[in-house]
C-alpha cells in the first residue's frame, strides 16, 4: 500500500496493511534549515516534503505553512480568516466593508470600516519567529475591544461570502499524490463562541467577557454561526474527502461545561453535514483532554489529529485507544518530548516505543505521528529509529506484549504531587469578623460588586484588616486554588473569584498600608514567558494565584529575553523567579536564563521555578531549577514552601 492508502484506510476504519507513520516536520525543518543544522545529507533539499519522502515517511498534511502564499493570505488574520488556495474555498470580506492596511515593520495594523461601525487589530510575524519555524502570525492587537465592536464584527461575519475553490485544493491534493493523506482547512475553531476565544479576545479577557457581556457575546456568536454553515457548506460539497474542523481543544481553555453547551453541538452539526456527503471531519486535538474524553468522543469527529498523551498530558495512549479506538482513528501518540534528548533518555524513549505497539494492539484507526510537532531541537536519529519500529513492528494487526500492561512508561517522573494544605471544602475561620461568611461566599462565586460592598461595610465596624484579608478573601482563594488542581473548578472561577479579591485589595490595602501591614511585607515573584513563546493564559493564571496567596507579582510578560530577567533580578531582588515555556521549542530558553542568572551571580538566595505543558520535574531540576509546577494551584503552593510560608 502507499502512505495515502494506509492513512485513508486507519481514517475510514479499514485496516492498511501497516502501521501509517506522518510525523509533522514543518516547524523543525525550517528552523534548522534557518540556522544552517539540518543533517548534513539533506542540507540542499528545498522542503520538508523531500526529507519525509526520502525517509519513508508519510506526508503530514494538516495544518498550513500560512506564511507560504504571501501577505494576502494572512491580512484578516485578526479576525481568523484566511485565504490559502489549498483551502478549497475562498473568503470575501462584504463589498460594502472598507479593509485599510497600515505595515510598520514586521507589524500589520488592520481596519475595517462597515456601515455600523469601525474595528481594528494588529498582528505581527517576526524574523524571529521565521527562525523558529513559526508560520502562523501573532495577534498583538484583538479587534474586539469596545463593547459597540460586537455589533460591527457581528456586521462582518454575518455578511462575508464564501466562494468555491476546489481546483486550488485539487492542485495541492494532486501535488501530494500517493505520499500523504491531504487535509482540508475548514475552519480553526470548533465553534462561533470557541472562534471568539481563540482569535477575537486575548484569551484572559474572554473569560471576563463571557460573564459580563454574555448576550452581546452570544449574539455575535450567533452572527458568526453564518459564516460557519456558509464554510461547512462549501467544504461538503468539494473534492477534499478530509476536513478540518477547530483546533487547540484542552479541558482547561474550553473547559468540560463550556465545551458541552458553546462548542459540542457545533461539532456535531459540522460532522452531520460532512457526513452527509460522504466526509470525515478531523479535529486538532493537541491539549489536555482528560477532561473531555467523552464529549469528544460524542462530537461526531471521525479523526483526533495530534494527541498527545502522558506524559506531556495527564492521558495515556492506552487509556485513549481504549476509550476512542472503535470510533476514532487516532492520529500522533508520540509526544514531542519522546524525540528531544534533553528531555528523555535513549533508554526511556526506546522503552516508550517498545511499549507503545502493545498499548494500541490491534492497531487499526491508528496513524503515528509527533505530537504536536516535531521540535526543531530533535534528534533526526530518532525519527528514524520509529520508522525502524514501524518496519519492524509495525505489521497490522500488532501483537499485543505479554509482559507489559499495555501503557507505555512515562520517560519521567510523574508531575509532582503537592499535599493540599488544606483538605476541606469551605475555609475555616473569621470567627467574629462581621460579614466574612458572606465575603468567602462572594469571592468563591466572582463577585466582584457584592465583595466590595461587604469589605466596605466591614471595614465600617472597625473590622481588624488583617485578618478581614487572611480569613475571609486569601482563604477561599486557596480554596479555589485546591479545587482547579483537583479539576473540579475552572479558568473562569479562578478569573472571577481573583477578581473579586483584587477589587476588594483596592479597599484594604491603603488601610493595611496605613497600619505598616501588607503586601508590601510579601515575598516578591518575578514572572514571565520565555523568549520565542508567545502564550499567556497559563503564566496569567500563575499570577492570579500567587497575588491570591498573598505574593507581589511582577509579570514581565511574554518573549522575555534572558538579558531582560537577569536585569529584572538585579534591580527587583524578587525572592523567586518564576518561568513559562508553553512550547518545546522554547523549553532550552529555561537553561539559558537560569545560566544567565548564575553567571551575573545573582542566583544565591535565588528560588527560581519553572512551568509549561511541555516541562518536567526531572526536566527542570536538570537545568537548576528549584521547583516545578504543573499548574496555577500548584505553583503558588510550591512557591509557598519555597519561601517557607505556612
Amino acid at each position: 500500500m502507499t502512505p495515502k492508502e494506509r492513512m485513508l484506510a486507519a481514517a475510514r476504519g479499514q485496516w492498511p496493511d501497516r502501521l501509517p507513520f506522518a510525523p509533522r516536520i514543518d516547524l523543525w525543518f525550517h528552523a534548522n534549515k534557518e540556522k544552517g543544522t539540518l543533517p548534513e545529507q539533506y542540507r540542499n533539499v528545498r522542503n520538508a516534503d523531500e526529507i519525509a519522502i526520502s525517509e519513508g515517511w508519510a506526508l503530514h498534511k494538516v495544518v498550513l505553512e500560512f506564511m507560504d502564499f504571501g501577505d494576502d493570505a494572512v491580512i484578516d488574520r485578526t479576525l481568523g480568516v484566511y485565504r490559502i488556495p489549498t483551502q478549497g474555498f475562498i473568503t470575501r470580506l462584504p463589498e460594502d466593508v472598507e479593509r485599510r492596511v497600515e505595515k510598520k515593520g514586521d507589524a500589520f495594523h488592520v481596519a475595517y470600516r462597515t456601515p455600523v461601525g469601525s474595528v481594528s487589530g494588529t498582528f505581527v510575524f517576526t524574523e524571529e519567529m521565521r527562525r523558529s519555524g513559526i508560520s502562523m502570525p501573532w495577534i498583538k492587537e484583538h479587534v474586539l475591544k469596545a463593547l459597540s465592536d460586537y455589533k460591527t464584527l457581528g456586521y462582518i461575519f454575518e455578511h462575508m461570502r464564501v466562494e468555491p475553490a476546489y481546483e486550488g485544493y485539487q492542485r495541492w491534493a494532486d501535488g501530494i499524490g500517493e505520499n500523504g493523506m491531504p487535509v482540508a482547512y475548514a475552519l480553526t475553531a470548533g465553534s462561533p463562541m470557541h472562534h471568539i476565544m481563540k482569535i477575537l479576545l486575548d484569551s484572559t479577557d474572554f473569560y471576563y467577557r463571557h460573564r459580563d457581556q454574555e448576550k452581546e457575546m452570544s449574539e455575535l456568536a450567533e452572527r458568526i454561526g453564518v459564516y460557519f454553515r456558509k464554510v461547512i457548506d462549501v467544504v461538503a460539497e468539494g473534492p477534499a474527502e478530509i476536513a478540518l474542523v477547530g483546533a487547540n481543544f484542552d479541558d482547561m481553555l474550553t473547559y468540560p461545561p463550556f465545551f458541552e453547551k458553546h462548542m459540542l453541538p457545533w461539532l456535531q452539526t459540522a460532522a452531520n453535514r460532512l457526513h452527509g456527503k460522504g466526509k470525515r471531519m478531523l479535529c486538532h486535538t493537541d491539549g489536555e483532554n482528560k477532561g473531555l474524553m467523552d464529549l469528544l468522543l460524542e462530537s461526531g469527529m471521525d479523526i483526533a489529529d495530534s494527541v498527545c498523551p502522558a506524559p506531556m498530558t495527564k492521558i495515556s495512549i492506552a487509556e485513549y485507544y481504549r476509550r476512542w479506538g472503535e470510533k476514532i482513528t487516532i492520529f500522533g501518540g508520540i509526544p514531542s518530548t519522546l524525540v528531544l534528548p534533553e528531555a528523555t533518555s535513549d533508554e526511556a524513549f526506546e522503552t516508550f516505543m517498545e511499549e507503545l505497539f502493545s498499548a494500541i494492539s490491534p492497531g487499526s484507526r491508528f496513524i503515528l505521528g509527533i505530537a504536536d510537532t516535531t521540535p526543531p531541537g530533535a534528534a533526526f536519529e530518532r525519527l528514524q529509529r520509529i520508522r525502524q519500529l514501524v518496519d519492524s513492528r509495525g505489521q497490522l494487526p500488532l501483537k499485543k506484549s505479554t509482559s507489559a500492561d499495555a501503557s507505555p512508561a512515562a520517560p519521567r517522573a510523574d508531575r509532582i504531587e503537592v499535599p493540599a494544605e488544606r483538605h476541606v471544602m469551605e475555609p475555616a475561620g473569621g470567627a467574629g469578623l462581621p460579614f466574612c461568611a458572606e465575603i468567602i461566599e462572594a469571592v468563591m462565586t466572582g463577585n466582584n460588586e457584592k465583595t466590595v460592598s461587604l469589605v466596605r461595610q466591614a471595614l465600617a465596624q472597625a473590622t481588624d484588616p488583617e485578618r478581614l484579608l487572611k480569613e475571609c478573601l486569601l482563604a477561599p482563594m486557596d480554596i479555589i486554588g485546591e479545587k482547579f488542581t483537583e479539576g473540579t473548578v475552572f479558568i473562569p472561577e479562578v478569573l472571577l473569584s481573583a477578581r473579586a479579591l483584587n477589587d476588594a485589595m483596592g479597599l484594604l490595602e491603603p488601610v493595611l498600608a496605613g497600619r505598616g501591614a501588607g503586601r508590601m511585607k510579601s515575598p516578591l515573584v518575578l514572572l514571565g514567558t520565555v523568549k520565542g513563546d508567545l502564550h499567556d493564559i497559563g503564566k496569567n493564571l500563575v499570577g492570579i494565584m500567587l497575588r491570591s496567596a498573598g505574593f507581589r507579582v511582577k509579570d514581565l510578560g511574554i518573549n522575555v529575553p534572558a538579558n531582560t530577567f537577569v536585569s529584572q533580578v538585579a534591580s527587583e531582588k524578587p525572592d523567586i523567579l518564576a518561568l513559562s515555556a508553553l512550547l518545546t521549542t522554547t523549553m532550552p530558553e529555561f537553561k539559558t536564563v537560569i545560566e544567565s542568572v548564575e553567571r551575573a551571580g545573582l542566583r544565591k538566595g535565588l528560588k527560581i521555578m519553572v512551568g509549561g505543558a511541555p516541562v518536567s520535574e526531572q526536566y527542570a531540576k536538570r537545568f537548576g531549577a528549584d521547583a516545578y509546577g504543573a499548574d496555577a494551584g500548584q505553583a503558588a503552593a510550591l512557591a509557598k514552601r519555597l519561601c517557607s510560608i505556612s
